[in-house]
């Protein structure tokens, strides 16, 4: 794999977190913070613009083709659990793709949302849930290690949830939520196989365990015509 080709990865796998809302930095600032050359950032861009994940505008800058997450409604006042793995078990054949997976320090918002300290880590995931073959849900997950230990690849492809509740012996509690509808971003066509006009379910979520520490933080976004959501209240 070419140098290019590793640093347009890199930046691509920033967007995809989100780390990029709307306009990417001036191309001496990536290359400052992908450790490479002006020329090599030009060369990463070209790849990302071909597979439109990017837009140049003249005179305005490089734009990310795709919606930011919006911020968290804390508080939401929703209380409810979804068990999307043990529902659709039942429904037909359900795997998870980690798309990224990785340990790193919490930001600013998570420390608040999670009730973190600064220097505390973050498993930072995010996976394609696939039903039947056919991608169903893309799902973006902040977790707090000090709370969630020992989460890897071979839980990512199982179950999060059946991993805290049957190997920690932690019981879930309530969620706070919100949902909302959406058209399908660069990612959602990329991983869900959306077309540009579908919609899209978002599921925003806060979510504590039954002694009320928080343990995810986070955005799932769902086909509409691949299965349904699955809800039991408390």
């Amino acid at each position: 794999m070419s140098k290019y080709q590793d640093v347009a990865n890199y930046i691509e796998g920033d967007i995809i977190k989100k780390k990029y809302h709307c306009r990417l930095p001036e191309q001496v600032n990536l290359a400052q913070k992908y450790k490479t050359s002006r020329v090599t950032i030009v060369h990463a861009l070209k790849i990302l613009k071909r597979k439109k994940l990017i837009k140049t505008v003249k005179g305005h800058g490089t734009y990310v083709v795709s919606k930011p997450i919006p911020n968290f409604f804390l508080n939401s006042g929703v209380s409810e659990n979804i068990g999307f793995t043990k529902h659709y078990k039942k429904a037909g054949k359900l795997k998870s793709n980690v798309i990224t997976f990785k340990l790193r320090k919490a930001n600013d918002e998570e420390c608040k949302v999670l009730n973190l300290n600064n220097d505390d880590q973050v498993y930072d995931i995010i996976r394609q849930r696939i039903l039947n073959n056919q991608p169903t849900k893309l799902e973006y997950t902040i977790m707090p290690v000090k709370v969630i230990p020992g989460i890897n690849l071979s839980v990512l492809h199982k179950s999060v949830y059946s991993y805290i509740e049957n190997t920690l012996g932690l019981k879930i509690g309530k969620n706070d939520r919100i949902i909302s509808a959406e058209k399908a971003d660069a990612y959602d066509m990329k991983y869900l196989d959306c077309t540009k006009d579908d919609p899209v379910l978002c599921v925003q979520q806060k979510a504590y365990l039954q002694d009320g520490r928080v343990f995810e933080f986070s955005r799932a976004r769902n086909r509409y015509d691949r299965g349904a959501m699955y809800s039991s209240s408390n």
